[in-house]
C-alpha cells in the first residue's frame, strides 16, 4: 500500500505552523486558528493531489492466486503466476452478483414489452375486423345478385346462399356466419363446429344439389330449434309398470331385484361416458336411504328415480345388441323377471315423472345432489330426443354450479370437491355440444374452468358410523345358496393370486384379462350398439351423410379415393337409422327431408 510523505501530511504542517508561530514572540495560539488551519491544510493538499485510483481487484481469481493471496491477471488459459510456475490454473464459477440478477430482471422486463409491442398490431386489427367483415358480407351479396353470367357457378351459389341464409338464422348463427366471412377475409377459412352447420361448408354446400340448397334457405338454418319449441310436452300420467295398480305408493311394492337390476344396468352403461355419480355413494348412501325411508319426497329418492329411469333405457339397449345383462351369466340376452317395467314409451318415464313430482319441491335447492338430478334428467331427455328439454336441465345444471363454485375456497383434493369438479366437466361437455347444434346463449360457465382442474376420481370412503355396513357390490356380484359368503379380504387375494398364475402362463398359451370373444355380429346393423345414444350421435349421422355426399361428388379423384371401403353401406345404414327415428322427433324429420334431397 502506498503512503504519503511525511512533508505532505496535515500533522507535519500543523507543527511547521507550530513551530512559525513560537518563533514570534508575544503571540498566542487559540484552538479555533489551530482547527482552522488544519482544515485549510487538508483542503489545499485535496486541490493540489487528486486521490489515487483503487488497485486492480480480479473479479475472478484462479484458485492457486487465492491460496497464495496474490493479484491474479485473470489470463486464459492460463494466468501469468500459472504460468510461471508451471501449475495448473483453474477458475472457479462466478457467482451472479446482484447487478447482474437486475440487469437480467430488466432484460426479461424490456422482452415482455417488445412482445407485447409486437402483438399490438394483431390486437388492432381484430378490432376493426368486424366492421370489415360487415362491408366486405354487403359488397359479396351485392355482386352476387347483380351477376347473371356467373349465377351457376359453385362461388355465386355459395354467396347467394349465405346472403340468404343469414336473413333467416338466429343472432347466433348469424355471428357464424360474420365469423366465416371475415375468416375468408384474412385469407383463413373458419368452419362451424355444429353437425348442422356442415351444410354452409364451402367443400360441401358447392356441392349440394339445388333442390336441397332451396329447401334449406326456406325452412332456415335454425330449423332444429324452431320445430323442437312447438314439440308437446312429455304426458304426465302413465299407467305404472310391472301390472302394479295405479295408486299412489306403487312405488313402495316395487321388488328390490328391479330397483337394484335397474341401477346396475345404468353405472354399466352409462356411467362410462358421464361419470359424474359415484357408484360406491350411491349403493351406500343414496339407494339405502330410500329402501330404509321409502320413496318420499327427498333429493336421494328423485336420483334414485331418473337413474332407475335411464336403467329402463339401459336394459332395451342391452336388449338390442343382444348383450348379457351385469351380473348374470351366459353370452346372450335374458329377460329378467321384472322386463315388464322396460316396456313403456317411452321406458322408464313413469319413474321419471315421479322424480318431477317430487322435484318441484325441492327445485329451490343448488348443492350437489340437486346438480346431479339435473344432469340425469338431461341425459334421459337426449336418449329420448329432446334436445331442448334437455338444454333447458343443462342451462339448471349450470346455474347451480355457479352457486357452488363461484367465490369459494373448495379443497378438491377431498372426496366432495373432486364431485364438483366431475360434474362440473361433464356440464360443460354437454354444454358446449348442445350450444353449438341449437345456436343457444351459453350460460358462462366457461368462465370457471380456469378456477377448476380436471377430477382425480377420488374414491368415497364411509366414516366410522357405517363402516361395519357390508359393500353392497359383496351380495350383488355374489350369490351362495348357503348364505354363507366369502369375507372380501379372501375374494381380494385370490384375485391377486389368480392375476398372478395367468401372468406366468407361457406365452403360447397367454390370454388377456378380458375375453376377446364377444357376440357382436358383424353383420349387424351399425346403429345398434350396446353403447348409447350420445348427445350428438344423431347430429353427427346427418353430418357425416353431407361429408360422404360431398367428398363421393368431388372432381377431384385423390379426395374421392380417401372415401373408406364399404362407405355406401355405411351411408344407407345411417339413412334407415335416422328414418327410424324421425318418428320420434321432429328436426329429426325434417333432417330427413333433407336427405331425400341428396
Amino acid at each position: 500500500m502506498s503512503k504519503r510523505p511525511h512533508e505532505d501530511s496535515v500533522f507535519s504542517k500543523t507543527a511547521n505552523f507550530l513551530e512559525r508561530s513560537a518563533s514570534t514572540p508575544g503571540n498566542s495560539i487559540s484552538i479555533n486558528e489551530l482547527l482552522s488551519n488544519s482544515e485549510e491544510a487538508e483542503a489545499d493538499h485535496s486541490e493540489t493531489h487528486a486521490r489515487k485510483p483503487r488497485n486492480f481487484i480480479a473479479s475472478v481469481a484462479c484458485e492457486n492466486c487465492r491460496l497464495k493471496k496474490t493479484r491474479c491477471d485473470e489470463s486464459r488459459p492460463k494466468c501469468g503466476l500459472c504460468k510461471a510456475l508451471n501449475l495448473e490454473c483453474v477458475y472457479s464459477e462466478r457467482k451472479l452478483s446482484k447487478k447482474d440478477q437486475s440487469i437480467g430482471m430488466i432484460i426479461s422486463t424490456l422482452h415482455r414489452i417488445e412482445t407485447k409491442l409486437e402483438n399490438l398490431p394483431s390486437v388492432i386489427s381484430n378490432d376493426i375486423r368486424p366492421i370489415t367483415g360487415h362491408v366486405l358480407q354487403a359488397v359479396e351479396a351485392i355482386q352476387a345478385s347483380a351477376s347473371t353470367t356467373a349465377a351457376g357457378t359453385p362461388s355465386a351459389r355459395t354467396s347467394s346462399h349465405k346472403f340468404s341464409l343469414s336473413q333467416n338464422t338466429s343472432p347466433a348463427a348469424t355471428n357464424l356466419l360474420e365469423a366465416e366471412t371475415q375468416g375468408s377475409a384474412d385469407g383463413k377459412e373458419i368452419i362451424s363446429f355444429s353437425q348442422h352447420g356442415v351444410v354452409v361448408w364451402p367443400g360441401i354446400i358447392e356441392r349440394l344439389p339445388h333442390d336441397f340448397l332451396s329447401v334449406y334457405e326456406q325452412i332456415g338454418r335454425n330449423y332444429v330449434l324452431d320445430v323442437e319449441l312447438e314439440r308437446p310436452p312429455l304426458p304426465m300420467w302413465v299407467n305404472s309398470p310391472f301390472g302394479l295398480p295405479n295408486t299412489g305408493n306403487w312405488l313402495e311394492e316395487l321388488p328390490f331385484a328391479l330397483v337394484k337390476g335397474l341401477c346396475e344396468a345404468f353405472f354399466s352403461l352409462f356411467h362410462p361416458f358421464t361419470p359424474f355419480m359415484d357408484k360406491h355413494f350411491f349403493f351406500s348412501l343414496t339407494l339405502g336411504t330410500v329402501i330404509k325411508h321409502g320413496f318420499s319426497t327427498t333429493i336421494e329418492t328423485c336420483l334414485v328415480l331418473n337413474v332407475m329411469a335411464l336403467g329402463c333405457l339401459a336394459v332395451r339397449a342391452y336388449e338390442e345388441a343382444d348383450f348379457p345383462l351385469p351380473g348374470t351369466m351366459g353370452d346372450h340376452f335374458e329377460r329378467p323377471a321384472w322386463f315388464e317395467a322396460v316396456l313403456e314409451d317411452p321406458p322408464g318415464l313413469s319413474f321419471f315423472n315421479e322424480a318431477r313430482k317430487r322435484m318441484g319441491f325441492l327445485m329451490e335447492k343448488n348443492n350437489l345432489s340437486s346438480c346431479q338430478y339435473y344432469l340425469l334428467s338431461a341425459m334421459y331427455y337426449t336418449q329420448i330426443i329432446r334436445p331442448l328439454d334437455s338444454g333447458a336441465m343443462l342451462n339448471r345444471a349450470a346455474t347451480c354450479l355457479c352457486f357452488m363454485l363461484a367465490n369459494r375456497d373448495i379443497n378438491y383434493n377431498e372426496w366432495e370437491g373432486d364431485m364438483k369438479s366431475r360434474v362440473f366437466w361433464n356440464t360443460v361437455m354437454y354444454e358446449t355440444i348442445l350450444v353449438q347444434e341449437l345456436d343457444l346463449p351459453p350460460s358462462g360457465l366457461l368462465s370457471l374452468e380456469d378456477n377448476v382442474p380436471i377430477p382425480k376420481f377420488i374414491p368415497f370412503k364411509l366414516s366410522s358410523e357405517i363402516t361395519r355396513l357390508p359393500d353392497p357390490d359383496e351380495s350383488y356380484y355374489h350369490q351362495s345358496e348357503s348364505g354363507n359368503l366369502p369375507r372380501p379380504a379372501v375374494s381380494i387375494e385370490l384375485h391377486k393370486q389368480v392375476e398372478e398364475w395367468r401372468k406366468n402362463l407361457p406365452s403360447v398359451i397367454q390370454f388377456s384379462e378380458k375375453n376377446s370373444d364377444t357376440t357382436l355380429n358383424d353383420d349387424r346393423s351399425p346403429s345398434i350398439s350396446g353403447t348409447p345414444r350420445t348427445p350428438t350421435s344423431l347430429a353427427v349421422f346427418f353430418g357425416q351423410l353431407l361429408i360422404f355426399h360431398g367428398i363421393a361428388n368431388s372432381d377431384e379423384p385423390r379426395l374421392r379415393a380417401t372415401l373408406p371401403p364399404g362407405w355406401e353401406r355405411w351411408y344407407d345404414e345411417m339413412v334407415e337409422f335416422l328414418e327410424y327415428c324421425s318418428a320420434y322427433s321432429p328436426a329429426i324429420s325434417r333432417d330427413m327431408d333433407l336427405v331425400r334431397l341428396l
